[in-house]
């Protein structure tokens, strides 16, 4: 998914701006959004963000009634309180990231994604010398935004701003 995932989707309706976090595991990336979220967020922008986990996940409770009902055939099942919504599905593959942003992130101003590679957002690396991984396959360097030590908050914020306002071309 190039970022021309700001394209009309469905009804008209488009999908926020998505940039991608990719490091080794241990790099820092979770820290580093942490706090370029807050900075966004003080800013006034919706931030969504979207964490890809490459093993196998179960949040829901053994036992609860959307359990139940998956077991007894449903292919998802969404829970929906007055504070949060709970989507779950046991597919054999995620679902795309497209249906994830269009599904819950279409308020978001800008969806930090982390993960994903394969889906081919502008990307940022992170990189901190001490947590390389030579195994470890970056994205094509034609999505590379740039990359950012884990401690290079107010780079990376003005980084993500440009981005938005159109001003920061993908480029290795």
């Amino acid at each position: 998914m190039t970022n021309e995932a700001n394209d009309d989707i469905g009804q008209g309706q488009r999908l926020p701006l998505a940039v991608s976090f990719a490091a080794p595991s241990g790099t820092g990336k979770t820290t580093l959004l942490v706090e370029v979220v807050q900075r966004l967020t003080r800013a006034g922008l919706r931030v969504a963000t979207v964490k890809h986990h490459g093993h196998d996940l179960e949040v829901d409770t053994e036992g609860k009634d959307t359990w139940k009902l998956r077991r007894a055939g449903a292919t998802s099942a969404t829970l929906v309180g007055r504070n949060q919504v709970a989507w779950m599905s046991d597919g054999e593959q995620p679902p795309p990231l497209e249906e994830i942003l269009s599904l819950f992130h279409r308020d978001a101003d800008l969806v930090l994604v982390e993960g994903y590679r394969s889906a081919e957002l502008p990307t940022v690396l992170v990189h901190r010398s001490e947590a390389a991984d030579p195994s470890w396959q970056p994205p094509p360097e034609t999505c590379v935004l740039g990359v950012v030590h884990p401690d290079e908050i107010d780079r990376t914020v003005d980084l993500l701003l440009a981005v938005l306002d159109g001003g920061v071309e993908e480029s290795a």
